[in-house]
């Protein structure tokens, strides 16, 4: 009998936690009117509830009426724990979630950049077409907002959008743009997902973004960084040529990548680690690939889930083939050799996870290693679930090293007479593939012996194909082999009756007369069997070998050639390491294709655009920095970001951004020259040279200087013409064969914005030395008021050859002198660096109305004037040579800079009177006076 219930009072009745029967309609009713109570505290508590039922998993969508009235609330807590609640369910339920739209935009300007952040999470959330528009104006405004949390929530929001209205790539794209151009690592990441999500073809994006990323990648999240070293895996494989073994230049850009990534092999997220393998794999010098085996090896001793995948990974690489000794994987396979004991089987270990390093360990086996190999491989035949798996394993061995087919066959002869059924049955299954071309009679006897006790349908048919085989040494006891699966034919399997009727063919051709009545009783069985393959068969040798007419029977006689090894992880090679498709071994949804490398290198200056080149980047620097196979690993400084602080991270950074969002473009149209060998750095043979190194902790914070100052400015800092201007600073015949010329070259200090970039070209031209290591320590004493980046290394300098060394200097605005000195062969050298005025300035981007008030602000005591005699003539090529500058469009022969350190305006225009006159407005009196001077003198030169 069905009870009938009036509509709406159905007792869906659940187990509450206390153990109360309650009904759906009523087990939130104490939250609801919580939630619809005046006070504060009260709504607070049955949110908290709320949001632990959402935690657990429980379904709260009920509640969705009674949150969204509170989504205007002024506490902040409160309105977080709403948010929270909302970005949940706001999909579910759109059209309550519609009706608080304008509450959501509102939200968007909140003082408070968590609230601001969390509104447009809902608003991204909620899966309506119409309201697209509203979250692109979002979206576009967020990405400038003034929090670094706020634009990484936009950055996640644009994927979002984009899969709603796909109609709006292209703002989107413009959105991505700009975040990857950020220079908050914690916006990177996202803003690299994003395009990932949205344009991952659009590669020609990244080329001004290239070196930031490279150089921000170790502080991005552990996530992005897997994400960020995907993309530039597949940008290196479409803008570098492939590396050639022996190679010894590399595109600097290139080398910045290998570089930038090699520490994060030390990574505590095994998901880093694996991608920085895989980019390794696929574009790095194969010198760099010893590099992959030690890190993948680390990962084995995490849980089963990382063993299984990285097992995966290694098993693909180690299936390379001896022929394939031109490919990657034939490279690296050679690498994990001397981790061969890291692949033996634990007890702990899971069954799949045996499984692999089986399948490796058969791999790796080379003729030092066999015996070694074979005996481990005997402790797992102990282990019934390990037994069989083992026993192929000594035959893979067997097959790969024919030294070792000895020792192996004889081992396999033995477990023949095991008492247990699963390693007789597997080692007569390994035999047959040893024993297919070369048997022993007695072993085959010892073998046929075996076939009434095996109960192993494999195992039978192995030995009924071993007889067959060796038909000709086996004359006298095939016919009862025949005989033996004639009796109980019916009762077995398909594979052994198959076998059985490739017997009779065979003995039909070399023993008729005595076999003719057991072959046609087996026939006869053979006919009427229940299986449609074995009918078929036995019609098709029943035809061949009974009708009247001569039918060429040696076609049944022919030897099969000999079983070759085949890795089952041989095919995967086609798919990229580390993916999901290499793992499942089919292509997924989203998979594409590592991109091949060019034939031809696209132009590289299309970077230089970017932010400029890290000197300690360059190609003769590499071996200096141990990117080679013999170089030690470097130590790595892991950050650990907890995910408790995101709340107060993203509250400092409303105070930090204020000031980073003015400048955020200067660099990024700064031309780089891409130069070989430079080196800057503080190395072990510098510090022997230096008076002042800290003799401990305290010294180090003592040499801390607190009071500098980071100086700004409103105007863009953009290119000028480069200055080939070089001074010898060092002659060759007075020290003993070693040069130096400087050149203050206008190009961007990566060091600081403060320092200008000074560069050296240094050479050894002796014929008495061949190769010379020397250090230009910076001389602090002597360089009084001036700050440098550091000292100069130069490793392996050779006869006859140039190094190219670009160092940053800070001379606060002055024309003081920076001195570094060396010791060489006994003889202590000195190199001095002294600058102009017109070495201390850069080009700035100004308008017509900015340069008229600042001109007219600077004058009086800020304005200094020169006049040319009457017979000179203006060359603008000539003043753009001298000095680093840029014309202001609109105002004839009127040019705008600014110097390096403090960022003063100083601006200069050559005006026609009775004669030429130069006119020099700088907020600085001193140095308005000598750069007017010394830009008149160099002008009348």
């Amino acid at each position: 009998m069905r009870l009938s219930y009036p509509d709406g009072l159905t007792p869906d009745i659940e187990m509450a936690e206390g153990g109360t029967m309650l009904e759906n309609k009523t087990k939130f009713a104490d939250l609801k009117v919580m939630l619809d109570n005046n006070k504060e505290t009260v709504k607070m508590e049955a949110m908290k509830r709320i949001i632990n039922m959402v935690a657990k998993g429980k379904d709260a969508s009920e509640l969705f009426p009674a949150v969204v009235k509170n989504v205007a609330v002024k506490h902040l807590e409160l309105k977080k724990l709403v948010y929270v609640y909302l970005v949940r369910y706001a999909e579910e339920q759109q059209d309550l979630a519609l009706l608080s739209i304008s509450t959501f935009q509102r939200a968007l300007k909140d003082p408070n950049q968590l609230i601001r952040a969390s509104a447009l999470r809902v608003l991204s959330s909620i899966r309506v077409q119409m309201i697209a528009p509203v979250m692109l104006l979002a979206i576009k405004d967020s990405v400038r907002d003034m929090s670094a949390y706020v634009r990484k929530v936009a950055a996640h929001a644009i994927p979002k959008l984009y899969s709603l209205d796909p109609d709006l790539q292209e703002p989107l794209i413009e959105s991505i743009d700009f975040l990857l151009g950020d220079k908050r690592t914690l916006v990177l990441g996202s803003a690299v997902h994003a395009f990932e999500q949205t344009c991952p073809d659009r590669l020609d994006l990244l080329h001004k973004h290239y070196r930031s990323l490279c150089q921000a990648l170790v502080d991005v999240d552990e996530w992005g960084q897997v994400v960020m070293i995907g993309l530039l895996t597949r940008y290196a494989r479409t803008q570098f040529t492939k590396p050639e073994e022996g190679e010894k230049r590399l595109d600097p850009d290139y080398a910045l990548l290998i570089s930038s990534v090699r520490s994060l092999l030390q990574s505590r997220n095994c998901a880093v680690v694996m991608a920085v393998a895989q980019l390794y794999f696929y574009t790095a010098p194969r010198t760099q690939l010893s590099l992959i085996p030690r890190a993948l090896i680390r990962l084995l001793r995490g849980p089963n889930e990382v063993q299984y995948v990285v097992l995966v990974n290694i098993a693909t690489i180690c299936a390379a083939r001896e022929d394939e000794e031109e490919s990657l994987f034939f490279t690296i396979k050679g690498m994990f050799e001397p981790y061969l004991k890291s692949f033996f089987i634990q007890s702990s270990d899971s069954k799949l996870i045996k499984q692999l390093k089986l399948q490796i360990l058969t791999c790796l086996v080379t003729e030092t290693n066999v015996q070694i190999v074979v005996k481990e491989l005997q402790a797992y035949l102990q282990m019934n679930e390990l037994a069989g798996l083992a026993i192929e394993a000594i035959g893979r061995c067997a097959l790969k090293v024919h030294s070792a087919e000895g020792s192996c066959l004889s081992l396999l002869v033995n477990m023949i007479s095991s008492q247990k059924e699963n390693i007789v049955c597997s080692s007569v299954v390994v035999l047959k593939r040893l024993l297919h071309t070369e048997a022993s009679e007695s072993l085959l006897k010892r073998v046929v012996k075996l076939i009434p006790s095996i109960k192993n349908s494999a195992a039978k048919a192995c030995v009924v194909w071993l007889v067959c085989t060796h038909i000709d040494k086996m004359a006298s006891m095939a016919p009862d082999v025949l005989r033996i699966i004639a009796k109980n034919f019916c009762d077995e399997s398909d594979e052994v009756k198959l076998q059985a009727l490739n017997l009779a063919v065979r003995l039909w051709a070399n023993d008729r007369q005595r076999c003719e009545l057991l072959i046609k009783y087996v026939l006869q069985l053979a006919r009427y069997d229940r299986s449609y393959d074995i009918r078929d068969r036995c019609r098709f040798i029943r035809n061949c070998i009974f009708r009247n007419g001569v039918f060429p029977i040696e076609c049944f006689l022919q030897n099969k050639p000999a079983p070759s090894m085949h890795s089952q992880f041989g095919d995967r090679e086609h798919y990229q390491l580390g993916t999901l498709s290499h793992l499942l071994n089919q292509k997924c949804v989203d998979y594409s294709d590592l991109p091949e490398f060019p034939e031809v290198a696209p132009d590289p200056t299309i970077r230089r655009t970017a932010r400029p080149l890290p000197a300690e980047m360059t190609n003769a620097t590499l071996k200096e920095q141990g990117l080679n196979s013999e170089s030690k690993e470097e130590s790595n400084e892991e950050s650990n970001v907890d995910a408790e602080d995101e709340e107060e991270e993203a509250d400092d950074e409303e105070e930090e951004d204020s000031e980073e969002e003015e400048d955020s473009e200067d660099e990024s149209e700064e031309q780089y020259c891409v130069e070989e060998a430079p080196v800057i750095t503080n190395s072990k043979l510098g510090k022997q040279f230096s008076k002042d190194n800290p003799s401990n902790d305290m010294d180090l914070l003592l040499d801390l200087n607190f009071e500098t100052s980071i100086h700004t400015s409103q105007y863009s800092r953009v290119s000028s013409k480069q200055s080939d201007d070089y001074t010898l600073a060092l002659d060759p015949t007075f020290s003993a064969g070693i040069g130096v010329k400087t050149c203050f070259n206008r190009v961007l200090s990566v060091t600081s914005s403060s320092m200008v970039n000074n560069q050296w070209i240094i050479w050894l031209n002796s014929e008495d030395i061949k190769k010379a290591d020397i250090c230009f320590v910076f001389d602090k004493e002597s360089s009084e008021g001036v700050k440098c980046s550091g000292d100069i290394n130069i490793f392996g300098l050779s006869s006859g050859e140039e190094r190219t060394v670009c160092v940053g200097i800070d001379f606060d605005d002055h024309c003081r002198r920076a001195v570094w000195t060396a010791r060489f062969e006994a003889k202590l050298l000195k190199v001095e660096v002294v600058p102009t005025p017109l070495d201390l300035v850069e080009a700035i981007e100004i308008n017509v109305n900015q340069f008229e008030l600042e001109r007219k602000r600077l004058s009086g005591l800020h304005e200094i004037e020169k006049s040319f005699s009457s017979g000179f003539e203006v060359d603008i090529n000539k003043l753009l040579s001298l000095v680093a500058t840029k014309q202001v469009e609109g105002i004839p022969l009127s040019f705008a800079s600014q110097t390096v350190t403090r960022k003063t305006i100083v601006l200069f225009s050559l005006q026609q009177r009775d004669c030429w006159t130069l006119v020099v407005n700088c907020e600085n009196s001193t140095f308005c006076s000598t750069f007017a001077h010394t830009l008149w003198e160099k002008c009348k030169a």
